[in-house]
């Protein structure tokens, strides 16, 4: 019986629960990838199982794991990339599906792995960060073709698995690597006596907690060598801040899963893999024989894995330093002292970091962040948009951080106006300060859990919302809003180490198309530029070369990689109304490879025999100005048009989008900008297609007034301002916006732009905060 016949579609990605408990049986790097074939095997039902790693200098791939094949292989099986099917799995970077594999070209035979007996073969690449890790195979004795859902399924399998099989091989990397010297921490720096200081605010709210220091080491400030008084003591106290550490991050996979998919509360997994690691134990046991504090222990074993990965030659595994720190850094928290903790009655945590990186986000209990301060980072990078959708005040740009604060200081942080208060005073008010609720929920309470929109008025928009996690689907239902106009489907990417699957990307699609009960979701896809990675991941050092979006039309990594998200799409477009939008369409020769991508997805569904929505809307995203003249001539290849304005603004003006000067409010008033805004929406009505924007100038009143004067047929903003721009709209009248729209593009100076939509606005002006959004 097939693989497809035993496990429904419905159960493609591995549970948290098999994860874990894969990762609980593995103390070394030989377990972890033993675990591994010894799941694939039991899961896929087949008589081998195997893991073969590439090994970066020699550029081969060995036979590190199996259950079928002669077990004396491991380590002595290898070959080049182009050599044998296992070889053409990496070189390609797809899978590879042979009913008889000697029969095939490729095939090489050796002796050592004892594969005489078996025949089919199916090969996934391991991948993570666009960088090949190795190969899982699966093989039978009988003759037979692996169906589609099987390929797919192992395809997923992999995805989830490759965290854990790069954190075996960093492991093994790390404890082989002969090193003596130490590389000592550099100092948080003393902290000054200003109370005050100021930043630009990012994301809205206040925060109230103590700072959780993000360093260039990865440390929480400066740890003092020191000797135990009672060895057994610090035994113990390192024990209970390593289980407590282990608590925490399965709470936070779990936490995750919720956020932003199943697939994706397993990306902490390899993190535990180092906790119970038993080598890192080993070292760490000899620190404290030696007499350390826990404290010490700590600091001594990651200065050793830190002089050892220096001496790694390939960058990938350099790089993964940030995990080992990352999970040090949770125990060393752990060990603090709780006389801060007991005062605030619960933990608060504001998080203080050098950059705006969103794997950062995700390493602090989402349950305890209230808060955020970045030295570096704008207005509109992913980290930004995360921390706004979840609603986590959040201010950057604030110079000479270290030097200001010390790990488990109070902090209270004002999103909203960008002021940060050092050592403020526990009560307010007589009350322990939680944070003022967000916009949205005002609102909420102001207007009640309102559902109306605004879309059945003749003459107006209709106001829907961006969206970057699922769980913002829950509010975008509360706000009111029409739909979703923008779903940043990278979001996919960029909060994980590992490329998403076909099967996990249509699970989280129907997932947001179920939560929005029946209103429609635009999902866009993959907007991946290095600008907009984390600046110091591995995501963004090889991603950002390999999967930038505008190389596409050169690489067929990009190319596969964009196929399998529209065919995602489309798959979940069977369950309920969804828009797709392609990002950056900058030349004509892109448009036609996108709508050509999307017809061969069609086929392929077709032939396949998947359910797929078969009438889905075709858009794409106009974000440079040098797109204007060519909206009359793409008008009859597509559905809509979306305009980005964030990179519109920035592209129109010589601006960098992250430029503070790109937040100023005059840049959406530019009459040039108005006029070239103008000219794209009467294009497109001309050929009957309609135009949505979406980007910070529909969020802002008068940005908003005015786009909805030139004609734009629907806004998608922020979900915590969906409320208060809708009662904008609400209290203003078609006859007066359609005037509005003719004298606008004669404006000649942001003076006169401002005048016109006042003027409309001024008897009927809500009564909230004019303050700008950044």
């Amino acid at each position: 019986m097939s693989v497809a016949a035993i496990i429904h579609e419905s159960s493609l990605l591995l549970t948290l629960e098999e994860i874990s408990q894969l990762v609980s049986h593995s103390h070394n790097p030989h377990e972890t990838l033993g675990n591994i074939v010894r799941l694939i095997q039991g899961r896929f039902r087949t008589d081998v199982s195997s893991v073969y790693l590439l090994e970066p200098e020699s550029g081969e791939l060995v036979l590190a794991a199996t259950v079928g094949l002669d077990q004396s292989g491991v380590g002595r099986v290898r070959m080049r990339l182009d050599e044998g099917l296992t070889g053409l799995v990496a070189e390609r970077m797809s899978p590879i599906m042979e009913p008889d594999a000697p029969i095939h070209p490729r095939f090489k035979y050796f002796p050592e792995a004892g594969e005489d007996t078996y025949h089919s073969f199916l090969g996934v690449p391991l991948i993570e960060s666009g960088i090949v890790q190795g190969v899982l195979v699966v093989q039978t004795m009988e003759r037979r073709p692996f169906s589609p859902n099987e390929i797919r399924m192992l395809v997923t399998v992999g995805s989830q698995l490759a965290p854990l099989v790069s954190g075996a091989r960093m492991l093994e990397r790390v404890a082989s690597a002969d090193v003596d010297t130490r590389e000592a921490f550099a100092a948080a720096g003393e902290a000054r006596t200003q109370r005050w200081l100021k930043g630009c605010p990012l994301s809205p709210g206040t925060g109230f907690g103590q700072t959780y220091l993000i360093g260039q080491n990865g440390m929480l400030g400066e740890i003092a060598d020191s000797v135990a008084t009672d060895p057994a003591v610090e035994h113990r106290r390192l024990n209970c801040a390593i289980e407590a550490a282990r608590k925490e991050i399965t709470r936070l996979s779990r936490r995750i899963s919720h956020l932003v998919g199943e697939d994706h509360g397993a990306i902490l997994q390899a993190q535990l893999m180092i906790l119970q690691d038993s080598t890192v134990e080993r070292d760490l046991a000899g620190c404290l024989a030696a007499g350390s504090t826990a404290e010490w222990a700590l600091t001594r074993t990651l200065d050793k894995y830190v002089a050892r990965f220096q001496k790694l030659t390939n960058p990938f595994f350099k790089e993964r330093i940030f995990d080992v720190k990352d999970v040090f850094r949770r125990i060393l928290w752990h060990l603090r002292p709780q006389a801060a903790a007991a005062t605030l009655g619960k933990e608060r945590l504001v998080l203080v970091a050098q950059e705006a990186s969103v794997l950062d986000l995700f390493s602090v209990d989402l349950d305890h962040l209230v808060g955020v301060v970045v030295e570096h980072g704008g207005p509109h990078s992913h980290a930004v948009i995360i921390a706004r959708s979840l609603g986590i005040p959040m201010i950057g740009q604030v110079p000479g951080l270290f030097h200001h604060f010390k790990a488990g200081q109070l902090l209270r942080i004002n999103g909203t106006t960008g002021q940060i208060e050092l050592d403020p005073s526990v009560e307010v008010n007589g009350e322990v300060d939680g944070g003022e609720p967000s916009p949205l929920v005002v609102e909420a309470h102001r207007n009640g859990q309102c559902s109306a929109t605004v879309a059945d008025r003749p003459g107006m928009p209709r106001i829907e919302a961006n969206v970057n996690l699922l769980s913002e689907a829950a509010q975008v239902v509360a706000s009111g809003a029409s739909g979703v106009g923008l779903y940043r489907s990278e979001m996919l990417f960029l909060a994980r180490r590992t490329l998403p699957t076909e099967e996990e990307q249509v699970e989280i699609y129907r997932k947001l198309i179920d939560a929005l009960k029946g209103r429609s979701a635009t999902i866009r896809t993959f907007d991946l530029r290095p600008d907009k990675l984390a600046h110091g991941s591995t995501a963004a050092s090889s991603m950002a070369q390999t999967l930038d979006w505008r190389l596409v039309l050169e690489s067929p990594i990009l190319q596969r990689l964009f196929k399998e998200q529209v065919r995602a799409i489309l798959r979940a477009a069977a369950t309920g109304p969804v828009r797709l939008l392609i990002p950056l369409v900058t030349r004509s020769r892109l448009l036609e490879f996108a709508i050509a991508t999307v017809e061969q997805a069609r086929q392929e569904l077709l032939r396949e025999d998947l359910k797929f929505g078969r009438d889905v809307p075709f858009g794409v995203m106009i974000e440079v100005a040098a797109v204007t003249p060519l909206i009359d001539a793409w008008s009859d290849r597509v559905d809509f048009f979306s305009l980005g304005t964030n990179d519109l603004i920035a592209s129109a003006l010589g601006i960098n989008r992250d430029d503070p000067v790109g937040t100023l409010g005059d840049d959406n008033l530019h009459p040039g900008l108005i006029r070239m805004i103008g000219d794209m929406i009467a294009s497109a009505h001309r050929a009957g297609r309609p135009v949505s924007v979406c980007g910070e100038m529909a969020a802002d009143p008068d940005g908003a007034i005015a786009l909805v004067a030139l004609g734009a047929d629907s806004l998608s903003l922020a979900v915590d301002r969906v409320a208060s721009i809708r009662q904008l709209m609400n209290r203003l009248d078609a006859e007066s916006l359609a005037a509005l729209g003719t004298k606008l593009p004669a404006a000649r100076t942001v003076d006169e732009v401002r005048a016109l939509i006042t003027a409309i606005i001024r008897p009927a002006r809500p009564e909230w905060s004019r303050e700008r959004r950044v």
